[in-house]
């Protein structure tokens, strides 16, 4: 049990291929920061999370080198994200969203519970492949190999260095791996002026990232407020979510459910009738 990545929790499994940079292992938290614009006024929480999973387009170039597929960039810490969005956008209005692989909370909403698949595209140097793309610089047979072992592998995603945070790391998820993420809280930030309006959706709370599965259809309005889409709690999704909540939570308490009835039954077999005293 180790931790092989800055965002993972300590004391995760970690399992390693022999031969390939491929880890099995969760229990991470991600981190995502898109430019604000007014278009997202009156969408939903999960609308404007389930727009971090983008086709193939001009902004979403590295899509490009995985024949098209559909990605989603996240990083490992605010710090990293920030970095990646000035460089990008300088000081903007924007929305962040914070994420974790839902089967590694203790109340999952989703009905995957297998760990993340991920390539540690360290031991490649993958930003470098990533930066002479950018630069419309050819890529190398190596390089073209690599792209293509990755595809045949599958993952959910791939983790590689950032190149505008030392030390930080960024992820490009994959559809597959994107639908493994829950959030966790989701931030608007407006600039106006010299200073800035806030406010913050949570989806989940606490340690165990017992989740609201309401807050998917909480809609940010303006300037910074808050409204709830009553059709959402009426979707297919709210229903889903909140139905494998339950169930999870269900499962959870059940040990300590049949404990207190048997204490309740014990008690009530040994209680004496005329004096209520318990012998």
């Amino acid at each position: 049990m180790c931790k092989v990545l800055p965002n993972q929790d300590y004391l995760r499994p970690v399992y390693k291929h022999k031969n390939l940079p491929l880890l099995i292992t969760d229990e991470f938290r991600f981190y995502r920061i898109i430019k604000f614009n007014n278009d997202y006024y009156g969408k939903t929480i999960s609308k404007l999370h389930a727009g971090n999973l983008r086709p193939v387009s001009d902004e979403n170039r590295y899509s490009k080198l995985f024949s098209g597929k559909s990605v989603s960039y996240w990083a490992d810490s605010l710090k990293t994200a920030r970095a990646e969005f000035y460089h990008h956008y300088g000081n903007k209005s924007y929305i962040s969203f914070f994420s974790y692989d839902d089967a590694s909370s203790s109340f999952p909403t989703t009905d995957n519970k297998q760990a993340l698949v991920i390539i540690d595209g360290r031991r490649v140097q993958f930003h470098i492949i990533l930066e002479k793309f950018e630069e419309k610089i050819p890529l190398s047979d190596e390089e073209i190999s690599i792209i293509k072992q990755i595809e045949e592998l599958e993952p959910d995603c791939l983790a590689y260095e950032s190149v505008r945070c030392k030390g930080g790391i960024n992820y490009l998820f994959f559809e597959k791996g994107f639908k493994k993420l829950s959030l966790r809280e989701v931030t608007l930030n407006i600039k106006r002026g010299n200073k800035r309006n806030r406010k913050s959706v949570l989806c989940a709370f606490g340690s165990d990232y017992t989740p609201k599965p309401e807050s998917y259809g909480k809609c940010f309005f303006p300037i910074a407020k808050l409204k709830t889409d009553e059709e959402y709690l009426k979707s297919e999704e709210y229903h889903r979510r909140n139905s494998i909540y339950q169930n999870n939570a269900d499962l959870f308490i059940a040990p300590f459910r049949d404990y207190l009835n048997k204490k309740i039954q014990h008690t009530e077999n040994n209680k004496d009738d005329q004096t209520g005293t318990v012998n």
